[in-house]
C-alpha cells in the first residue's frame, strides 16, 4: 500500500501529506535523555549548545533534536522518548563539518527535516548554497519512518523547490 501512495503522489503530482501517515500519540511521561540539560528557562546538549526542548514532534512518540558541532557541523537525534533510548535513523542527514554534504555537482548543502508530532512522514529539504553560476536553491524529499524497522524510507524523488509545511 504504501509503495501505491507514492507512485500515486509522483503520477498526479501529488505531494505527500502529515495526515496520510498518522501517529498515535503517547499520552505518559516522557524520559529525557541525559544529554539533554536544562538551564534556567534554556535546554543545552551534551557539547554545551543550545537546543530545542526535548518534547515529542515526531510519530507519536520520538523527538527530533538538531545539533551544532561547529561550522557546516550539524546532526540529528531521534529520540524514544518514552524508553529514553536513541535511534541511528537520522544519521544520513547529518553533517561533520569535515566532509561537508554536497551535491553531484560539488555544492555544500544543510538538510533541514520537517515534522509532526502525530505523523510518522518527515520532509527533508536540502538548502544548496550558490556556487559560480549556479544560485541558491533548495530541493526536498519525504520520507517514511518505519518503526518496526527503525529506518527511514524514501516515498517521494527528491523535488526542486520547498514547500513551507
Amino acid at each position: 500500500m504504501l509503495f501505491s501512495f507514492s507512485a500515486l503522489a509522483e503520477d498526479n503530482h501529488q505531494k505527500p501529506k502529515f495526515s496520510d501517515y498518522p501517529a498515535m500519540p503517547y499520552t505518559g511521561r516522557p524520559l529525557i535523555l541525559s544529554y539533554y540539560v536544562k538551564s534556567g528557562d534554556t535546554w543545552r546538549d551534551d557539547m554545551g549548545k543550545e537546543v530545542a526542548p526535548p518534547t515529542i514532534n515526531f510519530s507519536g512518540k520520538y523527538h527530533v533534536g538538531l545539533h551544532s558541532c561547529g561550522t557546516e557541523c550539524r546532526y540529528y537525534t531521534l529520540s524514544d522518548l518514552p524508553t529514553g533510548s536513541d535511534s541511528k535513523a537520522l544519521d544520513m542527514f547529518s553533517s561533520d563539518g569535515e566532509k561537508p554534504t554536497r551535491t553531484k555537482d560539488g555544492r555544500s548543502y544543510v538538510t533541514d527535516l520537517v515534522t509532526r508530532p502525530t505523523s510518522a512522514m518527515i520532509v527533508a529539504q536540502y538548502h544548496i548554497d550558490a556556487s559560480g553560476d549556479r544560485s541558491a536553491e533548495c530541493r526536498e524529499r519525504v520520507f517514511l519512518f518505519s518503526r518496526n524497522d527503525d529506518v527511514i524510507k524514501p516515498i517521494t524523488a527528491t523535488t526542486s523547490g520547498c514547500d513551507s509545511h
